[in-house]
């Protein structure tokens, strides 16, 4: 049994990217290129570099990115949610440690049609996940938002964070935001850590109409109520 009540605060949501919204990328494969172990932070480590060894580390990350944002997929559901996002009023925005062009191009050429994303945030704003920049900066453009529309400004308590990797559950417990973990074959062990977790966007979309009705259902109990007294 899901407990709610966490996420009857939810009034936004932050997506990571590949993994999430895509399917996932073999970065192993890009360690290899780059003469890395599997477990070391490549973005960490590159900023470490000379300035020549770094120029040539992020053209063969350039390349890597490029050949694979042509063949990986969008998740399954992925256009289903963002639609019951788009349908329910839920503003939305993508944290990744991707760049801001690979980011785009899933947004503007990858969906079939245009989503209305608030904010998003590549590995252009450093230091990127799991430091939480990238999620304050979004909470501002949030709060530019709500402002313009009158509404009580958001605050961290109340965004659901949702990644794939332990780097994303950091970056929400960071910045103090609701996580949500996306379970694969990989991650699972890691189900734990995090607030939430789900085996797909189908059961995302599940939770938060449930999440939205029993929001519905107290605010009518509470006008009931007024009426009775």
């Amino acid at each position: 049994m899901i407990n709610y009540n966490k996420l009857k605060k939810v009034r936004a949501i932050i997506f990571d990217l590949d993994g999430t919204l895509l399917t996932g990328t073999d970065f192993k494969l890009l360690k290899k290129e780059l003469n890395l172990q599997d477990k070391v932070d490549v973005l960490q480590v590159i900023n470490s570099y000379s300035n020549e060894d770094r120029e040539r580390a992020n053209r063969i990350i350039y390349e890597f990115e490029l050949k694979a944002r042509n063949q990986i997929k969008l998740q399954d559901n992925v256009e289903e949610l963002l639609e019951f996002l788009e349908n329910n009023n839920i503003p939305k925005a993508i944290h990744s440690r991707n760049s801001l062009e690979n980011i785009r191009h899933f947004v503007d050429i990858r969906l079939s049609k245009p989503y209305t994303f608030h904010h998003l945030v590549g590995r252009e704003i450093e230091p990127p996940k799991p430091n939480p920049s990238g999620s304050f900066d979004i909470l501002r453009v949030f709060n530019e938002s709500f402002s313009l529309q009158n509404q009580p400004i958001i605050k961290p308590e109340e965004i659901l964070f949702v990644g794939d990797s332990i780097d994303d559950i950091h970056t929400s417990n960071n910045f103090g935001s609701i996580s949500m973990l996306l379970l694969n074959d990989h991650n699972k062990h890691h189900s734990e850590s995090a607030d939430y977790s789900i085996s797909n966007l189908i059961e995302l979309i599940e939770i938060l109409n449930l999440s939205l009705k029993n929001n519905n259902e107290s605010d009518n109990n509470k006008i009931i109520s007024n009426f009775s007294n």
